[in-house]
């Protein structure tokens, strides 16, 4: 019988809605798969291939390195059981553009 404790609390879609030369615009959706609801979020995530955000929007950004963590805005920051949040963002690569394999909200794993 598997714990339910292991399970995620969320889920994570990244996609790439179009890329250019050195540029790119992803979107990415956060779904709550708990049953309380998520007042107030951090996504941590990390680029594979020295991609940089370079404008984002519905939520904050700051960024080390190839590490990368969004902070919700005042709007969207409450994220109820089965409900999602959801931002973009324009980014720089360099041909390479895999998506990170992994992302955290407020630390704790999430599915992606």
């Amino acid at each position: 019988e598997p714990t339910t404790a292991a399970a995620p609390v969320c889920a994570v879609d990244y996609r790439i809605d179009g890329t250019w030369p050195e540029g790119f615009q992803a979107t990415v959706r956060i779904t709550n798969l708990g049953d309380a609801e998520i007042d107030g979020w951090e996504l941590g995530f990390e680029f594979p291939d020295g991609q940089a955000v370079t404008q984002l929007w519905n939520g904050s950004r700051s960024q080390d390195g190839a590490s990368v963590t969004v902070r919700a805005a005042d709007w969207n920051r409450s994220i109820p059981p089965s409900g999602s949040a959801e931002f973009g963002f324009l980014g720089r690569q360099d041909g390479a553009n895999g998506s990170p394999s992994r992302f955290t909200l407020n630390g704790r794993e999430c599915r992606s």
